[in-house]
């Protein structure tokens, strides 16, 4: 017999409490890697933060889809059908939207929504197209053994496009793309399964522009010798102590 929603969604939670751990760990390594300038183990544990990333919001999505108050059986199976996970972020988006304003078929335009709600709808899908799908497009190249070539979809030919955009990933970026995919989630949740969504949008959203702000104008280059410097004054202070304290009269 199939387990109940109710024990799906605790799965989910569960799975993605997991992560949120995995993520943590991964994070605390990564920096530690970086401010010891220890280049290799930065990019293998870049990939690994990159690819738990993706993980994460697909878990994330599944959580979404079973809240309570949230999507039936037939919405959900409507997500699923969905070939990738961003379409399933697009499809959870769409059916929410149909769901709160009550629009079953009529396609969602400027005609069928207020001016508001347009601009609402249109606005976190163009932030699903142009963050999200890049995240779990590299997920899924990481997951398929590819880290250092990454191939097309047909694996016919390497993948220049895949290859800038593994190196344009960072520990700033990853983490700031984790924020704005929480944001966003707990956008599309008042969405579909709260009251609070009008009231919430603006709050949910700043987050998300903050997000994105961080993505194009913090200095990964700075904060990287930030991080460097910092263990290196670390480093000279214990050495100064470790030098006075020997000596130091017995």
């Amino acid at each position: 017999m199939p387990a109940t929603d109710a024990v799906l969604y605790k799965a989910h939670v569960k799975n993605l409490r997991a992560l949120e751990a995995g993520l943590s760990e991964i994070k605390r390594d990564l920096n530690r890697a970086i401010a010891d300038e220890n280049i290799a183990l930065t990019e293998t544990l870049k990939k690994l933060y990159l690819f738990l990333a993706g993980a994460w919001a697909e878990c994330r999505l599944k959580k979404l889809m079973y809240e309570t108050s949230g999507f039936n059986g037939a919405q959900r199976a409507l997500i699923s059908a969905e070939r990738s996970q961003a379409d399933r972020w697009q499809k959870s988006l769409e059916l929410g939207f149909r769901k709160r304003y009550g629009l079953p078929r009529a396609p969602l335009s400027d005609r069928t929504l207020s001016a508001t709600a347009w601009f609402r709808f249109a606005a976190t899908r163009q932030i699903i197209a142009e963050n999200l799908e890049p995240l779990i497009g590299l997920r899924n190249t990481l997951a398929h053994g590819q880290w250092a070539r990454p191939l097309n979809s047909e694996e016919t030919d390497i993948s220049s496009v895949l290859i800038a955009q593994m190196n344009q990933e960072n520990a700033l970026t990853v983490k700031f793309k984790l924020q704005l995919i929480t944001s966003m989630a707990e956008l599309i949740h008042d969405l579909i399964a709260s009251r609070s969504f009008e009231r919430d949008f603006d709050i949910h959203y700043g987050l998300v522009t903050t997000a994105l702000t961080n993505l194009q104008k913090r200095s990964y280059a700075k904060w990287q010798q930030s991080m460097i410097e910092k263990k290196r004054r670390g480093r000279a202070k214990r050495d100064t102590a470790i030098v006075a304290y020997s000596r130091s009269p017995e």
